[in-house]
């Protein structure tokens, strides 16, 4: 009696999880956690523990992939989850997380010739950044924006990004895993690719940022992220996704 009396309330917890089919955004641009590869399918660490998810649970999640913006707008409202979210102070106030399952490391690519010595956010005063649509790029690169140390240029497209770094419309910008990811978007336009050689990537971290699974807080989701957790550590565990 008492195994079914939990068992109830375990449900009634989470009358999202199994009513419907549960909706994920994600970035479709937004490497390696999601995106679309060259042949245009979903793609990354985050849809992949997605499917691993699905594969242990049996439950259907629908990964609506577009920009970031619109990603984090919609979740923001409490229409379904998104997966790639970092923590801050204002976060945690609306959002209920999963566990980190990836360590995102944000740099600063330059233009070859226009390096300098980057050792803290305090190093980008009077700097025009070329910077992601609703990102955060941790407390203190936030704060500082805040307190006008350094101007943004905002655009979505991470090759429109790169373009404006490339013609000196910004003096940098920031780009998540940029040492293993900045090929793949030069190859979205041929005169980036041809000019890879100008693009340089500072040696030292902005940020090292871990990401998340996240739910706004009116849709008491936090049933779904225990069993997520678990999908965490299974796919870790089994070497789907980096430990």
């Amino acid at each position: 009696m008492r195994v079914m009396l939990g068992f109830f309330l375990f449900l009634c917890l989470c009358p999202a999880l199994w009513a419907d089919e549960m909706i994920i955004f994600a970035s479709d641009d937004y490497r390696p956690i999601t995106f679309r590869n060259e042949q245009g399918r979903e793609d990354g660490i985050g849809y992949t523990l997605i499917k691993h998810y699905e594969q242990l649970s049996g439950n259907k999640v629908i990964v609506d992939m577009a920009s970031w913006k619109r990603s984090y707008l919609l979740a923001e409202k409490g229409k379904g989850g998104i997966v790639g979210l970092s923590k801050t102070k204002a976060r945690l106030e609306v959002f209920d997380f999963s566990e980190p399952f990836y360590e995102s490391i944000v740099g600063l690519v330059v233009k070859k010739g226009k390096e300098f010595p980057f050792h803290s956010v305090a190093d980008l005063k009077g700097k025009l950044i070329s910077v992601t649509n609703a990102a955060s790029y941790g407390e203190e690169f936030d704060n500082a924006l805040v307190a006008k140390l350094f101007q943004v240029d905002v655009n979505y497209a991470s090759d429109v990004r790169l373009k404006k770094l490339l013609y000196d419309r910004v003096d940098c910008a920031v780009v998540n895993n940029a040492e293993h990811s900045l090929d793949a978007m030069l190859k979205k336009d041929p005169e980036l690719l041809n000019k890879r050689d100008q693009f340089v990537y500072l040696s030292k971290p902005l940020v090292r940022d871990p990401v998340h699974l996240a739910f706004h807080k009116s849709m008491k989701m936090q049933a779904f992220l225990v069993e997520f957790n678990h999908a965490i550590k299974d796919a870790k565990q089994k070497g789907l996704i980096p430990q």
